[in-house]
């Protein structure tokens, strides 16, 4: 007889197999349900399960969180009843999705606007599945909260076009604006005016009052600049203190009446932490098409002409002239060849004596920088020196004199040469090197030469734009022995206040003054001023620029003892100082003339 298998089991074994499958089948039905619901209440987005009206079925602890709705509150409602705008966008999408049953919105990101249950809004996204469930769409919309996306975005856009610190688009956006701009005027045939604006000054600001007020001052110019802009006008912060006014529509005399608006607001100072701060700018000017029709060129040309503001004091603006392309060429050759020049031997210093009239003797030496370039020729130091001080260049370059200098006189004291101080000039510039004390005295030191030997001569306007870090310096030094004196006196503030507060040995009488003694009255009444206030002050005098003998007689006459000038010697080499005024015969006087 043929048996089955299931003749072969006893009836009872086959029902406990089959309610053992039926258990399994329910138990990993259990689980895959829990693992489901675990699933959404753990999710970190919003997740909400919708039947195929559109009402909530399920709303996840993250719902809960996102929205301010408890689940209780929200199952059996739309999402148009209360967390989107019945008239916006959404409405639109739901209802073609639950009332025309058009699933072309399926599995897409939307981006929306969202309401809490305080009413707040806040930008989100959803994304919109279905599942069949018994015959039926089931649907399941996934939330995110866009806010931190959002302001990311905002901060991305933020760094990407505008100034952090001023809040005005940055050189990026600038350049965008200024190409649209640009291309608006050709179309049109339209002029347009290029402002480019500089703070004077600013380095000596963030120097002596501290990178945070220089901040506060950047932010003051730059709300005066969007304070005075013409109607339709752009000022950007290109870096540092530097700022530019896109001017659409503007003309030469719109510019001039702008640029002019922002000097005189200017005249009134900033008030930063309690402190009066006067500012003043240099504005250089180009106007499109005739000084350029693309951006690189108008921004050149704008910058030129600012630099030719700057020169003439500041405080004033300046339109772009052709001329000014050949001045900014010859004055990028001299700062790119200036850099190699002390590297090739083409930098030198010069000698002049100062003599004391009544006896003919020389008390001192100047030492003059002078410049001959293998490209460039000739280079003279009104040219050569600013340029220096623009690129920091001169902080080397002065090193470098110092140091030759100092060789020099100790190569002439050892030679014989009756000890006189040698004079060299300190650059504004150099006031701000942290260790220009220390570098003195050490090259000092190198060179055995005692430190009554240097006088140190300083202009000024280097004095009253350095202040206190000027002061301790000088005062630093004159402790040590070194002398200091004042270049080009009587052509600046020329103020008691300021010879009392500084350690100041000599007055150097500018050459300009000394020129026009036979030929203004005024000028000989401020030498005999000069003279008079230096003798209240117990201060030593020297004249300089000396060539005639008229002024050296009214000189003599009004008590001037010391004279520096053409008219006793032109600046000589070393060799050419050694032979006129070295003494080699043991018998004769040092220092005879």
């Amino acid at each position: 007889m043929h048996l089955t298998l299931i003749d072969s089991y006893p009836i009872y074994l086959i029902l406990l197999t089959f309610i053992i499958s039926i258990t399994a089948l329910y138990i990993s039905f259990t689980n895959q349900t829990a693992l489901k619901a675990s699933l959404l209440e753990s999710a970190i987005d919003c997740i909400m399960l919708l039947n195929s009206s559109g009402k909530i079925i399920a709303f996840n602890p993250a719902a809960e969180a996102i929205f301010g709705y408890e689940r209780k509150e929200a199952l059996g409602l739309t999402l148009i009843d209360f967390l989107f705008e019945k008239d916006g966008q959404e409405t639109t999408f739901l209802n073609l999705l639950f009332t025309a049953k058009d699933e072309t919105i399926i599995g897409k990101r939307i981006e929306l606007k969202a309401f809490r249950s305080d009413g707040s809004v806040f930008p989100a996204e959803i994304t919109i599945t279905s599942t069949p469930y018994k015959g039926k769409l089931v649907y399941t919309a996934y939330l995110r909260d866009l806010t931190e996306k959002k302001k990311s975005e905002v901060m991305i856009q933020q760094l990407a076009y505008f100034d952090l610190l001023t809040g005005l688009p940055n050189r990026n956006q600038f350049n965008q604006l200024f190409h649209d701009a640009l291309n608006n005027a050709k179309q049109h045939k339209q002029s347009l005016a290029l402002l480019f604006l500089d703070v004077n000054r600013f380095k000596h600001i963030n120097d002596t009052l501290g990178h945070h007020l220089g901040d506060l001052v950047l932010q003051k110019f730059s709300a005066l600049l969007s304070e005075s802009l013409f109607a339709q006008s752009i000022v950007s912060r290109l870096s540092g203190d530097e700022f530019v006014i896109l001017f659409p529509f503007g003309n030469r005399k719109s510019a001039a009446v702008q640029a002019e608006k922002i000097i005189q607001q200017l005249e009134a100072p900033f008030q930063i932490d309690g402190r009066n701060i006067f500012v003043s700018t240099s504005i250089g000017i180009s106007l499109y098409p005739i000084d350029g029709e693309d951006p690189e060129v108008l921004l050149k040309n704008a910058d030129q002409a600012m630099y030719r503001a700057k020169e003439r004091g500041g405080n004033h603006y300046h339109f772009y002239e052709q001329e000014l392309s050949v001045i900014h060429s010859r004055r990028s050759a001299c700062e790119q060849s200036l850099r190699t020049a002390r590297e090739q031997n083409e930098l030198y210093l010069m000698y002049q004596p100062k003599f004391h009239i009544p006896t003919g003797t020389i008390i001192g030496v100047e030492a003059l920088l002078r410049w001959d370039s293998h490209e460039l020729g000739s280079v003279s130091p009104k040219e050569f020196i600013p340029i220096a001080e623009e690129s920091g260049q001169i902080i080397a370059i002065g090193k470098w004199v110092l140091q030759t200098a100092c060789v020099q006189m100790n190569k002439w004291q050892a030679a014989g040469m009756e000890p006189v101080p040698i004079a060299i000039n300190i650059s504004a510039v150099q006031f701000h090197q942290e260790d220009l004390v220390t570098m003195i005295l050490d090259i000092l030191h190198q060179n055995e030469l005692e430190a009554k030997y240097l006088e140190l001569e300083i202009t000024e306007s280097a004095l009253m734009n350095n202040s206190l870090s000027c002061m301790e310096k000088l005062y630093a030094l004159k402790r040590e022995g070194v002398k200091i004196s004042i270049d080009d006196f009587g052509t600046g503030y020329s103020s008691l206040s300021y010879l009392h507060k500084y350690p100041v040995d000599t007055l150097k009488i500018d050459k300009s003054i000394i020129k026009d003694i036979s030929t203004f009255i005024s000028d000989s009444s401020i030498i005999e001023a000069i003279m008079a206030m230096s003798y209240s002050l117990k201060l030593s005098v020297i004249a300089v620029g000396v060539e005639t003998h008229e002024q050296l007689t009214f000189l003599e006459r009004v008590g001037c003892q010391h004279i520096q000038g053409y008219l006793l010697s032109v600046p000589l080499t070393a060799e050419l100082f050694e032979k006129s005024y070295m003494i080699h015969d043991d018998n004769a006087s040092p220092n005879a003339l």
